[in-house]
């Protein structure tokens, strides 16, 4: 398998995983809501983006597993590759700031 194809199938998964909580988490901040209902509103945004971002990524991540071979696919997807690994560092950030701030 090519070296960025690789890293994009791993870092989309990690950012699969961990994106839909941290989306929902930052829209919550966003809103001035009840404190009863954020739980609730976490547990709803995140089902309901992660219906959307993880089929995607698995749409995805299946094409690029069938094209695992090819050269030209492989270094057309660098930049994609470092931005899946950006998004999965931003999201490990806000939950580290979220956490002790």
């Amino acid at each position: 398998m090519q070296k960025n194809i690789a890293g994009t199938i791993f870092y989309s998964l990690l950012f699969a995983m961990g994106g839909a909580p941290t989306a929902a988490m930052i829209i919550i901040k966003l809103q001035n809501v009840n404190i009863e209902y954020i739980y609730q509103t976490f547990i709803g945004l995140t089902v309901m983006i992660a219906c959307a971002l993880i089929p995607i990524i698995l749409l995805q991540n299946t094409y690029l597993f069938f094209k695992r071979k090819n050269e030209e696919l492989d270094k057309k997807l660098d930049n994609l590759c470092h931005i899946y690994l950006a998004l999965d560092i931003f999201a490990l950030m806000f939950w580290i700031l979220y956490k002790f701030i």
